[in-house]
């Protein structure tokens, strides 16, 4: 028995070594080894679930994420895995369970930033902008420095046209702590072609496609400038 906790300690060891390294197809070898000799260790499945995650198999590591909830002993943070949970539902574009998992969460730690952001972007996906907005606000009560969860409400005021002024505002504030932010100079850009400033909106939505020139977004809003321009000449 010491020989297999030994064998599964030094495979974990290494494992950890390689997601941090981001090689996540070694880590993944390693503990599909670990799962073999130990299948319901928490550790070994909670990691494979990252590595999958990484990997951006989240339907598997959705599965190993469940393993670990069903563990009768987990030694596993029970809110970092349901956090997990729900960003692996996010992007299997599975919007009402993740929903039903981060307001689980939130029921018992309501100040979780990171379980808000998600709730706010998941909402937003789900096409209820309104309560995004408001739950971006609620980040805001806990952590005033946020810059995410001031973005989204942002860009999604800008989307509802509610209050272009301050959307305007809230969005230069954000640009100017962090330039360097692709997805903040799109909204700035993004507010600013709502705003009918087409050469400021130019400028902001050039900058963020040179940098993420394969983000689906921010070509819509080049897009949709273009045809702006071209029938408000």
């Amino acid at each position: 028995m010491n020989d297999l906790n030994s064998s599964v300690q030094s495979i974990l060891k290494s494992a950890v070594g390689s997601l941090l390294a981001s090689d996540y197809g070694s880590a993944l070898e390693e503990l599909k080894k670990g799962e073999v000799l130990d299948k319901d260790n928490p550790e070994i499945l909670y990691n494979l679930g990252i590595a999958y995650t990484r990997l951006g198999l989240f339907k598997t590591a959705l599965e190993y994420f469940n393993r670990v909830i069903l563990l009768k002993f987990r030694f596993i943070d029970n809110l970092q895995v349901k956090k997990n949970i729900a960003f692996c539902l996010i992007n299997l574009d599975q919007y009402k369970e993740a929903l039903e998992t981060l307001d689980n969460i939130l029921q018992d730690f309501p100040s979780d930033v990171t379980a808000l952001n998600m709730k706010g972007y998941t909402l937003e996906k789900s096409g209820k902008i309104n309560d995004s907005i408001r739950t971006y606000s609620e980040v805001l009560k806990y952590d005033k420095t946020n810059l995410n969860s001031m973005n989204s409400t942002a860009y999604l005021m800008a989307r509802k046209n509610i209050n272009i002024d301050k959307a305007l505002e809230i969005a230069e504030y954000v640009n100017r702590r962090d330039r360097n932010n692709p997805s903040y100079r799109d909204t700035l850009g993004y507010i600013h072609l709502k705003s009918g400033n087409y050469e400021e909106a130019e400028k902001h939505l050039s900058a963020a496609f040179k940098e993420m020139p394969f983000n689906s977004e921010i070509a819509s809003h080049i897009e949709e400038l273009k045809k702006k321009k071209t029938s408000n000449p």
